[in-house]
């Protein structure tokens, strides 16, 4: 047929084995397949029976080795910067909170620290680094890098990184250089963090590095406890190491802080205290009061001056939360020998200054705002929480002889929740008892207790129609039909020859439901 291709002439041209599969990579593609499901601690499982012999055809065990090799490694490439940072590992920080910290407490190693340190380090050690990255590298295409990074080899590359390091760091004129460049590097990483505002590295910070990689032997290899009780115990097992080979108890103390930094829990900066009273520790304390008011003030703005807080500083933690750690690490001052008046209590009297400041002179005139400007068709609740946080926050102020005014809420508050009250029954609303109830604890946080009467009869007959319509009622429902009843109860008492009908019939209502006293 005229334009029909010739097919059996144009399949004639190509050669037969071109398109034969190669049976091995078929069966390597094969065992591909069977391997990728399976889970890093099956595959490094199966790779111990490979190299056993369990396969019976030598090429095939070579084959399939390097394949289960090749998945366990992935695409890991920079072996030389991970031995040098694996220094660091029982010290660094991988949380991002304290990078945003004003004042950053002494002691702090971030993961990102680490990696712009070793890119400013690397043009001095380029030879070295390149020689151990090719050795790894070497070793890894035949075994699972992990295994490569644990070998005794590893452990001598990475003495001997570190050894080069502090000749680095000990050189004279290399710090200034050196520094810049690791401020050049970190902003990037930073970046890829989505970190904004960090202060920058300091030649404190330098002299921290030289410090760490000095006495990181003595932590090499140790896991975090996970008590105190442990943290204690090998923070002392770390210092009399320390003492044992002439390096005092510099390297505990920095291991000590680390740990701090990490947990920042008060009582075990307490604890490390008692065992080792060290000015390090107070420092590291005054640093964690500064942080914790920081994040609280921040969180505040966040919450009620639409001011964004950076989502790493809090982590997702509640204000509550958040206060209750700064007034913890406030607390344990006393401990740490801070005293009112003290050389470090400027610091301390600042970060607290600035939330109390801050609450006084803008969260609460923005909730008396929202409060006086609240309507008869808006909600109460979301309201009634951060009043109370106030409350609280006032009421820690004053146990702690700081001042704080008595009542923050104008009287003027008070007056508009009661016209809303009313107002509210009036309007014969079907959730008029749910909303009414919002408002009376309202009132009540800010300090105005709505008056409850007996002529009132509106509410009367919504506190009755709740109660015979039979269904649960919540908490803040419960308490002011109680009040309702109980001022009912009272007034029937006052007046026994005569009470209105609707006070009776509430009486009775009541009575069914098991509220209130039982009837004389």
């Amino acid at each position: 047929m005229a334009g029909r291709p010739n097919r059996s002439a144009s399949l004639q041209t190509v050669p037969l084995h071109a398109v034969e599969p190669d049976p091995a990579a078929v069966s390597l593609d094969k065992v591909k397949a069977i391997l990728a499901p399976l889970d890093r601690a099956q595959k490094s499982k199966l790779f111990e029976l490979v190299q056993a012999g369990h396969l019976e055809d030598d090429q095939m065990t070579v084959e399939v080795g390097r394949l289960i090799v090749a998945m366990l490694n992935g695409p890991r490439t920079e072996h030389a910067r991970r031995i040098w940072t694996g220094w660091f590992d029982p010290v660094m920080l991988r949380t991002d909170a304290l990078m945003l910290a004003e004042s950053r407490p002494p002691g702090c190693m971030h993961v990102v620290d680490a990696s712009a340190w070793w890119f400013a380090l690397l043009p001095h050690l380029r030879d070295l680094a390149g020689r151990v990255q090719a050795d790894i590298a070497d070793r890894a295409s035949e075994h699972p890098l992990d295994a490569v990074l644990a070998s005794p080899a590893a452990a001598e590359w990475a003495e001997e990184l570190r050894i080069h390091s502090l000749e680095i760091l000990r050189r004279r004129g290399v710090a200034g250089p050196l520094l810049a460049t690791a401020n050049a590097e970190r902003i990037t990483l930073l970046r890829k963090r989505g970190l904004a505002g960090v202060a920058p590295l300091s030649f404190g910070d330098l002299a921290m590095l030289d410090a760490m990689l000095e006495h990181a032997p003595l932590w090499k290899g140790a896991v975090r406890p996970r008590d105190t009780i442990g943290i204690l115990h090998m923070v002392s097992e770390m210092a009399e190491r320390g003492a044992a080979t002439g390096g005092g108890a510099d390297g505990a103390m920095h291991y000590a802080l680390a740990l701090l930094n990490g947990s920042r829990d008060p009582d075990q900066a307490l604890a490390l205290h008692g065992l080792s009273p060290n000015p390090a520790l107070v420092e590291a304390a005054v640093g964690h009061v500064q942080f914790a008011w920081q994040c609280l003030r921040q969180k505040l703005e966040d919450l009620h001056l639409g001011r964004s807080a950076p989502p790493q500083l809090t982590a997702g933690e509640t204000v509550d939360r958040l206060q209750e750690r700064a007034f913890r690490w406030y607390d344990a001052l006393q401990g740490f020998g801070v005293e009112r008046g003290g050389r470090n209590w400027a610091a301390v009297s600042a970060a607290v200054g600035r939330v109390t400041g801050l609450v006084e002179g803008e969260v609460v005139p923005v909730l008396s705002h929202r409060l006086l400007t609240l309507n008869a068709s808006s909600s109460a609740r979301p309201l009634i929480d951060p009043v109370r946080f106030i409350n609280g926050f006032n009421h820690r102020l004053r146990r702690r002889g700081i001042a704080a005014s008595t009542n923050p809420w104008l009287t003027a508050i008070g007056e508009h929740l009661a016209g809303l009250f009313r107002q509210i029954g009036a309007y014969g609303r079907e959730d008029a008892l749910s909303a009414m109830a919002e408002l009376c604890e309202l009132a009540e946080e800010t300090g105005y207790p709505i008056e409850v009467t007996a002529i009132d009869k509106t509410l009367l007959a919504i506190a009755e129609r709740a109660l015979r319509d039979g269904r649960e009622l919540n908490t803040a429902e419960s308490r002011l039909i109680e009040r309702v009843v109980t001022v009912a109860t009272e007034e029937r008492r006052r007046c026994r020859w005569w009470v209105s009908g609707e006070l009776v019939s509430l009486l009775d209502a009541a009575q069914q439901r098991g509220i209130g006293p039982t009837p004389q």
